[in-house]
């Protein structure tokens, strides 16, 4: 039997946890903050971070090569919030990439793919969003949500930073519409035999919004992880083990948490 531990974490928020500049975070900040909530915590051979490390793309990188020290490999997927482009974040983010949020992602995507130990899980990736480790077939996506309900339209429109901080030549509607859509047909399109799907948006439903889950016809894969709705998840439905490990934005413990893949 082969076996595989894996670490994960989602919804990390480093903006509430370290000092923003316009350019980022300092890397020694970064280096003391994983030497002190990550380094003594590691169990897995590998740690998967579900989505919404932060807005900074280039800080947000080297966050991840810091912590690919402690790991065989780090597997990651965006987040909503890796898309926010927005003068809140630094003053030159919408210049840098042209006002475009999908820049932010293609960027990532070759900053990951330039290293041996860091892997994007993304649709929009030259992986395809999928990664064999060790015989592990694992897959992973934001896999956008869609309103479904006028309250759920409100949310997006009105309270949701997702319809102001994801730049697109789209409208406010039609960006999200696709987005969906897209990810919709990656997920349909995914082979039979995937052992861990990752995606910041979770299939089940723990808030009444739909902006914070996304309905699937099947579940592909026996273990998933994902993030997103900042609530703790460990549960089986079906023959599929969802868990959820939010840090949020007021953690007192950042939690490590760890599952083995097995087959």
């Amino acid at each position: 039997m082969s076996k595989l531990t894996v670490d994960y974490i989602s919804d990390m928020h480093l903006s509430f946890y370290l000092q923003a500049t316009s350019n980022g975070y300092d890397e020694k900040q970064m280096e003391s903050f994983i030497a002190k909530n990550i380094a003594p915590k590691v169990q897995g051979e590998v740690l998967v971070i579900a989505g919404d490390l932060t807005e900074f793309t280039r800080s947000g990188f080297k966050f991840l090569e810091l912590c690919s020290k402690y790991y065989s490999k780090v597997f990651f997927v965006a987040g909503n919030h890796e898309y926010y482009l927005s003068s809140i974040f630094f003053s030159g983010m919408k210049k840098d990439y042209g006002g475009e949020s999908l820049e932010k992602i293609y960027e990532l995507c070759e900053l990951c793919n330039a290293t041996d130990k860091i892997v994007m899980l993304d649709r929009l990736n030259e992986n395809n969003g999928i990664y064999e480790y060790k015989g592990f077939k694992i897959a992973g996506d934001t896999l956008w949500y869609i309103p479904t309900t006028f309250r759920s339209w409100w949310f997006y429109y009105i309270s949701s930073n997702d319809s102001r901080f994801i730049k697109s030549m789209l409208s406010r509607k039609q960006k999200i519409i696709n987005l969906h859509e897209t990810s919709m047909d990656w997920y349909e399109s995914l082979p039979d035999d995937i052992d861990l799907m990752v995606t910041h948006v979770p299939p089940i439903k723990s808030r009444m919004s739909s902006c914070y889950y996304v309905d699937v016809d099947e579940f592909k894969a026996p273990v998933w992880i994902y993030g997103h709705d900042h609530i703790e998840k460990d549960e089986t439905i079906g023959n599929t083990h969802f868990v959820s490990n939010p840090w949020g934005y007021e953690s007192k413990d950042f939690a490590i948490k760890t599952l083995t893949l097995k087959k």
